[in-house]
């Protein structure tokens, strides 16, 4: 299948988090360690992730000409917005997570485009650097900001 050629609606995102790490960090290993996954109720905002690559200056006197180079990599953080459920099983486990030195997989599954009939998926090896509470005014809903440090580049599922 060709991929798709137009934009997609995020709605029907999931996200699930497990304590379990796959035997390989790839799509074979993530789908054949047999995850248990639970999944993280009432995202607000899924948030980015991806690599940014450190950026290396250097300026000859010679000529005063900035060089850039493209240094080590860092795949980022995924910052999140949760509505507040704390009988949530996944905000449970997040709970859990953020007070945790372990590392926990991700995943994060994509709703069918057009012509798609299986779902795009990202796998990611993550510490959860942060759970904070983000309290408002009197007509804001409790929410939870959650960060999630991704540890390796993510695994990506292309739909098919």
């Amino acid at each position: 299948m060709t991929a798709r050629t137009n934009i997609q609606s995020l709605t029907g995102a999931i996200l699930q988090i497990s304590a379990q790490r796959p035997a390989t960090f790839d799509s074979a290993g993530y789908v054949d360690s047999l995850i248990t996954w639970t999944t993280v109720g009432t995202i607000e905002n899924h948030g980015s992730h991806g690599m940014q690559a450190q950026i290396i200056e250097f300026t000859a006197v010679e000529d005063g000409v900035v060089q850039k180079l493209k240094g080590s990599k860092n795949y980022g953080t995924k910052s999140m917005t949760l509505g507040n459920i704390p009988s949530d099983a996944g905000q449970v486990l997040m709970a859990t997570a953020s007070e945790s030195n372990n590392r926990y997989s991700v995943r994060v599954i994509y709703p069918l485009g057009d012509g798609e009939v299986t779902n795009a998926v990202h796998y990611m090896d993550v510490l959860v650097s942060s759970r904070e509470f983000q309290d408002g005014i009197a007509n804001d809903v409790r929410k939870l900001a959650v960060a999630l440090a991704l540890c390796r580049k993510q695994v990506e599922v292309n739909a098919t």
